[in-house]
């Protein structure tokens, strides 16, 4: 991604040409990675991205996010408060709900008796 440099008249330039060594190109259905200190020749990574797995996949970094713990400026942990509790608990829940939805095979079966249905 280096450019060679030619001028033809006036004073030469001062800026030595920027080589750009990471970046990422995103094209509608993959994200390809490049690091040219890594793997010189091509991408190291190509992620597809499937529009089916999007959602599962949005609620997951979702759910990651509010796991991870949050700190205040002088390094302490803050409080899991109740509200934070109940989000990771609604988001793991809808997370759970679209995986069987993809996968129903993995949703676990039912154990115990069936409950009596009462006559009225």
């Amino acid at each position: 991604m280096s450019y060679k440099r030619t001028e033809n008249r006036g004073r030469p330039s001062e800026k030595p040409a920027v080589i750009i060594k990471k970046f990422t190109r995103e094209y509608e259905d993959s994200k390809w990675y490049y690091d040219l200190d890594r793997f010189a020749n091509g991408p190291y990574l190509v992620e597809m991205i499937d529009p089916k797995f999007d959602k599962i996949e949005k609620l997951y970094n979702k759910l990651e996010r509010l796991q991870t713990p949050k700190f205040h400026e002088n390094g302490r942990k803050k409080r899991t408060t109740k509200v934070d509790k109940i989000k990771m608990e609604n988001t793991e829940r809808a997370y759970w709900k679209e995986h069987y939805k993809l996968f129903p095979e993995d949703k676990p079966k039912k154990r115990g008796r069936k409950k009596k249905r009462r006559n009225e």
